[in-house]
């Protein structure tokens, strides 16, 4: 079923990508030439209104050839030119001195850097947030409660066998079941940014881990 022109499948995965997008271009507004143009939260809201919006976005997404985190980068990129170069026309017109967006950097690694990692973060967070729910809904909020204690928190499992009143195998085997569940979606979830899934498996744990 279609709504205002654009399939509900469609729909929803331009709405996932925004919850999963929107920090992660914030933070690489923010520590880029971008936020010379606006204030970062305000550039990305603006980007995905004029282009995550359009009716082809996902086709010229898909036929690029790009993972999706680089397309949107880039995407952002040129939605902060484009109000650059809007600026410098209507200067122009009113005789007041000009601007220029020969300012705003292709890319910076830094600000690109913090933005891998944020992206990183922000999709094994909804990752954690399905397999958490999933098990609750199962009745194994224990497993769930081990896991995040062990392998989210940092704790040890000598610390939490008095806690948890759990033996260490037992909790082990707990957590091995919770990762790989948590590993299948997280290949899941990069089926939607392009590539290989199992290099980008690696690339988020490496970026989460570093």
């Amino acid at each position: 079923m279609a709504r205002n022109g654009v399939p509900q499948a469609d729909g929803e995965l331009r709405a996932r990508i925004m919850l999963r997008y929107a920090k992660p271009l914030e933070i690489y507004a923010s520590g880029s030439s971008l936020r010379q143009i606006a204030e970062p939260s305000d550039l990305v809201h603006g980007f995905f209104v004029q282009g995550l919006a359009r009716p082809d976005f996902l086709q010229r997404y898909q036929s690029s050839g790009m993972r999706l985190r680089r397309w949107l980068m880039n995407g952002l990129l040129l939605h902060a030119r484009g109000i650059a170069r809007d600026r410098v026309r209507m200067h122009r017109h009113e005789g007041a001195p000009l601007e220029s967006a020969a300012h705003i950097a292709d890319h910076d690694q830094t600000a690109e850097d913090a933005y891998n990692r944020a992206w990183a973060l922000a999709l094994l967070s909804e990752a954690c947030a399905s397999i958490e729910g999933a098990l609750l809904a199962e009745g194994r909020d224990r497993a769930w409660t081990v896991f995040r204690r062990h392998a989210l928190d940092g704790a040890s499992y000598r610390d939490l066998e008095s806690e948890l009143g759990l033996g260490r195998q037992q909790m082990a085997d707990l957590v091995r079941g919770v990762t790989k569940r948590l590993r299948v979606r997280v290949l899941e979830l990069l089926q939607h940014e392009g590539g290989d899934a199992s290099d980008d498996l690696l690339e988020v744990i490496r970026l989460v881990t570093e």
